[in-house]
């Protein structure tokens, strides 16, 4: 059989592993659906839990970026997103975390993600150190 010249086949195996690298990309996009999935559900009427967004008193909507349980800062000292009051905020803020998606696919993330893990990587290394010098 021949393929049609607009389909582009090439000979490439799936690799076996993922890098620690790829496993915190798909984590934390996986992480990102699912809170659309949420935000979604919320704009339905539906009752949710473990959001990371909220509304203020104003109508502006914010959506703190975590990974795990620690804030994903992606500048110094900011972790949250805020979409401005009005009738498209939700929209607005679905729109910022497919562009934070995209570009943690991408690979833009990768060093607030890696700073992250290690934070929780020490979290529990210091966790278990005093544990074992109660003990």
């Amino acid at each position: 059989m021949e393929a049609k010249s607009t389909i582009s086949l090439v000979s490439v195996q799936k690799p076996s592993a993922n890098t620690p690298i790829l496993q915190r990309r798909n984590k934390f996009a996986a992480s990102i659906d699912q809170q659309i999935v949420k935000i979604g559900s919320f704009r339905e009427g539906n009752r949710i839990s473990r959001e990371q967004f909220w509304v203020d008193g104003s109508g502006a909507i914010f959506f703190q970026l975590r990974y795990g349980k620690q804030p994903l800062e992606l500048q110094k000292g900011k972790s949250t997103l805020k979409a401005n009051a009005g009738a498209n905020a939700w929209d607005d803020l679905v729109a910022q975390l497919d562009e934070i998606k995209t570009i943690t696919v991408a690979g833009g993330l990768d060093d607030a993600l890696s700073a992250c893990a290690n934070s929780v990587r020490a979290n529990f290394k210091a966790a278990k150190d005093k544990k074992s010098a109660k003990a």
